[in-house]
């Protein structure tokens, strides 16, 4: 590597030589540091490792001198921010349920992203106004990341056949059951912090951002919480970790995701009975 660094080239006034597997460096590094403290100034080394260990001499004197940089797939916030640039920078006029379908479909995946903008941009062209999120959907076709967000939301404001379709579908699709029942989870703790922002009177422009959704939905969930009382949001929240529990235990996933969603999204749900008692 060190020979390949220092030999120039007769075709090109900069080079990069690419250290694939760089985890199996081992030993002192003395020539490692030597070639550091003077190194081809035509020449970048570029060391790929999942998890360099800190421990070893090699890495010790290699991270003293190089500038380090994470190839860590974006998340959250991140990657949400990386979408919507890259929207912008093509100038395509997208919906915020849209831009909702798009990020849902292509997760984190940001290589395919780039195809599927070429995509979304070869439809749009003549196209009038900004394209829907159904316009979206039927461009991309069945993306590796499910639209799992219409879950949540169907659970949220308790479209029970709608959310039992689309449970279906992503099920059919692959989807693991789990992280179905952790999107409905998640819809539950999101209606429950509604609830709570709501009683305690919190401004409108910071519900988004203490809710954690975008803009455009706040409305939406909030009117939701409305139809929830606490008594129903218990009783969903207990329907659904017993789902957990069966599936974990070997029940047959849908069926145990089918009995929560009807019990978790039934009106009246967690009332109990009561007699009088002479």
């Amino acid at each position: 590597m060190l020979e390949a660094a220092r030999t120039g080239s007769l075709f090109a006034s900069r080079r990069a030589v690419v250290v694939r597997g760089a985890d199996a460096l081992k030993g002192e590094g003395d020539e490692l540091a030597t070639y550091l403290d003077d190194p081809s100034p035509d020449a970048r080394v570029i060391f790929m490792a999942a998890k360099p260990d800190k421990r070893k001499t090699v890495w010790k004197k290699l991270l003293e001198r190089a500038q380090s940089h994470s190839a860590e797939p974006l998340k959250g916030r991140a990657a949400r921010g990386y979408v919507a640039d890259q929207v912008r920078r093509r100038k395509l006029a997208l919906r915020e349920d849209a831009f909702e379908e798009l990020f849902e479909r292509v997760g984190q995946d940001l290589r395919r992203l780039m195809g599927e903008l070429e995509k979304l941009e070869a439809f749009a062209e003549g196209h009038a106004g900004p394209l829907s999120a159904e316009e979206v959907s039927a461009v991309l076709g069945r993306g590796l990341a499910q639209p799992l967000y219409r879950i949540g939301d169907a659970f949220t404001t308790r479209r029970r056949a709608e959310l039992l379709a689309l449970m279906e579908t992503v099920l059919e699709e692959g989807e693991p059951p789990l992280k179905v029942l952790a999107t409905l989870h998640y819809a539950a703790r999101r209606v429950r912090a509604a609830r709570a922002l709501r009683d305690a009177r919190v401004p409108r422009e910071a519900l988004a951002s203490r809710l954690g959704v975008p803009p455009f939905k706040v409305q939406e969930l909030m009117e939701a919480s409305r139809s929830w009382s606490e008594r129903e949001l218990e009783a969903a929240v207990a329907a659904l970790g017993e789902a957990d529990r069966r599936v974990k235990t070997g029940t047959d996933a849908r069926a145990a995701l089918l009995a929560a969603v009807v019990e978790a999204t039934g009106k009246g749900a967690g009332a109990t009975s009561t007699r009088t008692r002479r």
